[in-house]
């Protein structure tokens, strides 16, 4: 065996070792996504139900948040900024899912389940004269994604609300 013959060997040797390397990179890159996606779902949904938890678990808090969706205006001012604080959370979990849901984080079914709340919840005029306080603290695209599901949204139907279907 002269010495061209041993380079080329030693070249195709190489080559499969580069092809091996990039093979399990690729492995460890979609598996370090697909556990980022786990995380980003596991940590969204966390913050959804700590939201839920806060209202169902404090019956004042249960009732100032339906007085405060149904008529924003009636709050005192204690009652204003229980409200505005409540909601401004809320939105901030709505706005943290949207992004993640644009860069590819959340997938269509787990995004769902924040646009639709998201939707039902805009439908209040609460919420309305709430967001035209509040609007300026969020991202230009989240604004514009509320505003949207402001103009879709139907008639308030969360709560048994009078007169609803």
């Amino acid at each position: 065996m002269n010495w061209e013959a041993l380079g080329a060997i030693g070249e195709i040797a190489g080559a499969i070792g580069v092809i091996i390397s990039l093979v399990y990179l690729a492995v460890q890159i979609r598996g370090d996504a697909s556990a980022k996606r786990a995380a980003v779902v596991h940590e969204q949904s966390e913050a959804y139900r700590s939201f839920l938890q806060m209202i169902s678990a404090n019956g004042e808090l249960g009732g100032l948040y339906l007085k405060g969706l149904r008529d924003f205006e009636s709050l005192d001012d204690t009652e204003h900024v229980r409200f505005s604080s409540h909601l401004g959370f809320l939105f901030r979990v709505f706005e943290e899912n949207f992004f993640q849901w644009k860069e590819g984080n959340l997938d269509p079914d787990h995004w769902h389940g924040y646009e639709a709340p998201l939707t039902d919840t805009a439908a209040y005029p609460g919420v309305r004269a709430w967001w035209k306080t509040r609007a300026h603290w969020y991202s230009a695209p989240f604004g514009e994604f509320v505003e949207a599901k402001m103009d879709e949204s139907g008639r308030p139907a969360l709560y048994r609300e009078p007169g609803a279907d």
